[in-house]
């Protein structure tokens, strides 16, 4: 069964075309700067860059076309189509989804009307909808959402002390993201160290320009420090994070702006660029922290603080830690960020090896022999994770 796995977001559509059950991965493909005269199309085979090429201009229905034309030119798929089901993989589900589920009018209509809590994600990935409608159209879509995850989550985990009615009336109470990435790094971690993941206590840090921290017990998610939407818990590259709600109303006062001018602010100039005043992207904010830059340090050192407590307050919800896990971009090639992270945190039996933690192998071991708790570096695979759980589905229904 090939399966192609898509991630449409606001300026970029990320594809991987997956052979299931052998979960091979036959072909990738990435258009950045989408909409733009400087569009590009990456596209790869198996580890083989085939192509780079410029794609003025390209959208989700050009782009995919020229997917297709490329996936046929090898004789990866035939000319009357060979893929079998098309995959998204979409940010927000609310509890109106809380499990994968095959597309169709009446799915996309509930999206449509979950936009307010993913006005960033969730607009595009319906317009990639779209386009697999027009180009695809005998092709079967599903949906995989990131808050699925996190639906055993216990209500007192994510009930916030707002009205209730509040939560019954409009669905305000945490749900969690990065699911399909903290489900997939835990279950390839207690598969490498060959242990049962119903008898782990795991807490899975995904860190990149969106950054989430989940506690796994026992293979399920009892804890994620994101909320209603995907701009809380940790700060971010842009994104604020946890902040006292009453910053809000008073930074409308203070500063005059609307509302909207607000909150557009806190999403596109918060986090990591707002603190350090150089950069969302990390690397840049190590760089300049290297060099002397105050703030950038700073940056760095609250963005740390943070994961270090979500790490600490997590191990405190399980009642103990047997696996941290490190990935995403910066979780998977920052030494400096795991470091300080880990930092101090003997007395919860987390103890990094330094050596370990410089070598580059992923996945790899990062723990010092004494340490209690196994520290790891994996890659993550969303994809593949969300190509797992279509196939599930659809052997389900035959």
């Amino acid at each position: 069964m090939k399966i192609l796995c898509l991630n449409c977001g606001g300026s970029s559509m990320k594809c991987q075309l997956i052979e299931m059950p052998g979960e091979n991965t036959l072909a990738k493909a990435d258009i950045d700067r989408m909409n733009t005269p400087q569009a590009i199309l990456s596209y790869m085979v198996g580890d083989d860059k085939r192509l780079s090429q410029s794609v003025p201009e390209a959208t989700f229905i050009t782009g995919i076309e020229i997917l297709m034309e490329k996936l046929k030119e090898d004789d990866i798929i035939a000319e009357d189509n060979g893929i079998d089901a098309i995959a998204h993989k979409l940010a927000h589900g609310a509890e109106r989804f809380n499990k994968p589920t095959i597309i169709d009018e009446e799915v996309i209509e509930a999206l449509e009307r979950l936009y307010p809590l993913a006005p960033v994600h969730l607009p595009p990935a319906v317009k990639g909808i779209r386009a697999c409608q027009k180009l695809l159209p005998a092709v079967p879509q599903f949906a995989v959402f990131e808050t699925n995850f996190h639906q055993t989550l216990p209500p007192y985990a994510y009930i916030y002390g707002i009205p209730y009615e509040w939560y019954e009336t409009y669905g305000i109470r945490k749900y969690g993201f990065h699911g399909t990435s903290h489900r997939y790094v835990t279950e390839t971690a207690a598969d490498l160290l060959g242990k049962d993941i119903k008898q782990l206590k795991m807490v899975s840090c995904h860190l990149g320009s969106g950054t989430s921290v989940a506690a796994v017990k026992y293979g399920k998610s009892v804890e994620i420090s994101s909320g209603l939407t995907p701009q809380s818990g940790t700060i971010m590259s842009t994104r604020p994070g946890d902040f006292d709600p009453w910053v809000f109303p008073f930074a409308v006062e203070m500063t005059g702006m609307s509302v909207q001018e607000v909150s557009d602010t806190l999403v596109k100039r918060g986090g990591l660029l707002g603190i350090s005043g150089v950069s969302g992207d990390m690397r840049d904010i190590q760089e300049a922290a290297a060099h002397g830059n105050e703030r950038a340090q700073l940056a760095l050192d609250v963005f740390c603080y943070h994961i270090k407590k979500y790490i600490g307050s997590f191990a405190a919800v399980m009642n103990g830690l047997d696996v941290l896990i490190f990935t995403g971009g910066i979780g998977e090639h920052s030494s400096g960020v795991r470091k300080k992270a880990c930092d101090d945190m003997e007395f919860l039996g987390i103890k990094l090896d330094d050596d370990k933690n410089e070598s580059v192998p992923v996945p790899h071991i990062l723990s010092a022999d004494n340490s209690q708790a196994v520290i790891m570096c994996v890659e993550t695979n969303e994809e593949l994770m969300v190509a797992r759980q279509v196939y599930a589905i659809a052997q389900a229904g035959n």
